[in-house]
């Protein structure tokens, strides 16, 4: 009988755990997670903060579903260090041993800057369901909220924090939102609707300390200007969580290096998910998190079985109550592109489709979800949209 290991519990580590047991109905599947609670989507956590989500409706996979895929989950178990030719997991309590193959599906961390003063208290970032329970908390109990960062997770935290009787502010350090996954026309447009919900946004502000005594106050730029608040959230982003490899000598980049099998450079262990990095490529999506995890299982099961060659970045989520898709080449890198877009302020669209010798590339659609199902459909097709070009965003 085959025996796996999979540390972390998330989308990667979920997936892979499914797709295990479909390839090999008999094997010993061992889950270790640091947390406490069982899989629960991360974009979940922000329902939770708004009161749109119990704590039970929030965990999607809790301790029947690990029970009905017949595999063990260790929670609250820090995986500290693997020893790949032994194949032993050891975690900060107890080592487990005997394993096939191993996956790392640990995810990604909060990027905090090095500001000073992060250690003051009503300082937060947000990774798990506990972190947003503290925020929830903390945000009811405050007169003001500071959100450090103007990308998905900071302006998704800003209006969550507005929906239970908060007074937040966004504060990022460059000119438009969103930079991911927004031009600076379309960030105009959502800072509009930002403006209408009534979410304070101040950009081109470069924290560089937290004000106060032994409690947060504010935060201060580096020419000094003060912005008051007695909760600050620290959501610049994330990278890969690679602390692991390190510690088990596994071949490290931006993320934890993999081949077209999602093997890393030590035999038998293998990663997925957002601590991966393929190709000089990494994506902190669900797209990116299931298909490398389905490759990565495969391989584990049955080795050499499964190539990875990629996936076209594609995201849709909604941002403070607005539908937003972005796919492909969103920010065209040179001339050799063709944009058509189409803004409205008033209704709070804008949609921009990316070519490249009358193919669709890429495209953003903000505020409309059939013109973002049209805008992807078009993009994955890779269609000529040279007879289209003046009609590509209607019905």
């Amino acid at each position: 009988m085959s025996s796996f290991a999979i540390i972390g519990n998330g989308v990667a580590a979920t997936t892979a755990v499914r797709e295990i047991r479909k390839q090999s109905p008999e094997s010993k599947i061992d889950v270790f997670t640091d947390e406490r609670h069982g899989y629960y989507p991360r974009p979940y956590l922000i329902d939770l903060i708004a009161e749109k989500r119990t704590i039970e409706e929030t965990i999607r996979y809790d301790a029947n579903w690990y029970l009905e895929q017949d595999a063990t989950l260790f929670r609250s178990k820090p995986v500290t260090q693997i020893e790949p030719a032994s194949k032993r997991v050891i975690t900060t309590s107890t080592t487990h041993q005997g394993y096939d193959s191993l996956l790392i599906a640990v995810g990604s961390v909060p990027f905090v800057p090095p500001f000073e003063g992060l250690s003051k208290k009503n300082v937060h970032v947000i990774r798990t369901l506990d972190d947003a329970l503290d925020i929830k908390e903390a945000t009811k109990e405050s007169g003001r909220e500071v959100v450090v960062g103007g990308g998905i997770l900071g302006i998704e935290l800003a209006a969550a924090m507005k929906e239970i009787g908060g007074d937040p502010v966004v504060v990022t350090n460059i000119d438009t939102l969103l930079p991911m996954q927004l031009d600076a026309r379309g960030s105009n447009v959502l800072l509009a609707h930002l403006g209408r919900l009534g979410i304070e946004v101040l950009r081109g502000f470069n924290c560089v300390k937290i004000d106060g005594e032994s409690k947060a106050t504010g935060i201060l730029s580096g020419s000094g200007e003060r912005v008051a608040g007695d909760l600050v959230v620290i959501a610049t982003g994330v990278r890969s969580n690679v602390q692991l490899a390190k510690n088990s000598g596994i071949a490290v980049k931006r993320g934890i290096d993999v081949d077209d099998r999602m093997q890393t450079s030590a035999s038998g262990v293998f990663a997925a998910g957002d601590c991966c990095e393929w190709r000089g490529q990494w994506f902190g999506i669900i797209p990116w998190a299931t298909s490398t995890a389905r490759v990565a299982a495969s391989n584990m099961v049955v080795p050499h079985s499964e190539t990875f060659d990629g996936i076209t970045p594609s995201n849709t989520l909604q941002v403070a109550g607005i539908d937003l898709t972005s796919v492909g080449i969103t920010d065209p890198p040179s001339g050799e592109y063709e944009t058509v877009v189409e803004a409205d302020d008033e209704k709070g669209t804008y949609f921009k489709l990316v070519m490249k010798d009358h193919v669709a590339v890429g495209g953003i659609s903000l505020g409309d979800r059939r013109v973002a199902m049209r805008i992807r459909g078009l993009v994955n097709k890779k269609m000529d949209v040279s007879d289209i070009t003046e009609s590509v965003f209607e019905d």
